[in-house]
């Protein structure tokens, strides 16, 4: 059985403030993988939500090496489904 890719597992969209990824149950490392996906190949130009069912500690060295920044938002959906979550805003550092 083939396993899904994590970047095609996790959900991307855009909204006026950035683009948004939900990454709420994918396993270790897909998460940070799916950033990484997202970074690399171009999919964000500016900022970037990363929506996570736990702290990503193992994300922030990766965006430090990407020249980008990075800061814990409080998860405001209003639903069940993330009152626990985390959400993550990460922002380009440069051009």
């Amino acid at each position: 059985m083939t396993s899904a890719q994590p970047a095609e597992k996790a959900r991307l969209w855009q909204a006026a403030d950035a683009v948004h990824i939900d990454l709420r149950g994918l396993e270790p490392p897909e998460s940070v993988v799916a950033i990484v996906q997202a970074l690399d190949g171009g999919k964000v130009a500016g900022a970037l939500v990363g929506h996570f069912d736990s702290e990503p500690i193992f994300l922030y060295p990766e965006l430090d090496d990407r020249g980008w920044s990075y800061e814990l938002m409080p998860s405001h959906c209003g639903g069940a489904d993330c009152e626990d979550g985390v959400m993550v805003r990460m922002v380009r550092w440069g051009p």
